[in-house]
Formats: C-alpha cells, sequence, structure tokens
C-alpha cells in the first residue's frame, strides 16, 4: 500500500476489515475531490445529491 494511504488509514485507527473497508472508501474519496480541486473542477461545476448513508 502506497505510503500516503497507510499514514491516512492509521488516523482512523481501524479495528475491523469493515473499519478498514470503510476507512479506505473515505480516502479514495479524499484523494479523488483533492484532484478534482487541484483541475479546477469546481469552478464549472459542483454536485448535487441524496447522501447514501453507507
Amino acid at each position: 500500500m502506497h505510503e500516503a494511504v497507510t499514514r491516512m488509514l492509521a488516523k482512523y485507527e481501524p479495528k475491523s476489515v469493515d473499519d478498514s473497508v470503510r476507512a479506505l472508501r473515505e480516502i479514495i474519496q479524499e484523494v479523488a475531490l483533492l484532484g478534482l480541486w487541484r483541475a479546477k473542477f469546481f469552478e464549472h461545476a459542483a454536485f448535487y445529491g441524496v447522501s447514501m448513508g453507507t
């Protein structure tokens, strides 16, 4: 696993596999949103919708 992802995952202190999966999903979301922000995506678009609450 990439060192940066490992450090981010450690902040969540997962206690089970399910905790790790949830944490990794959040980390992937953070990285994706950062990429969109760096590409100036949000200067042209926005997200709308309903939270799925998973």
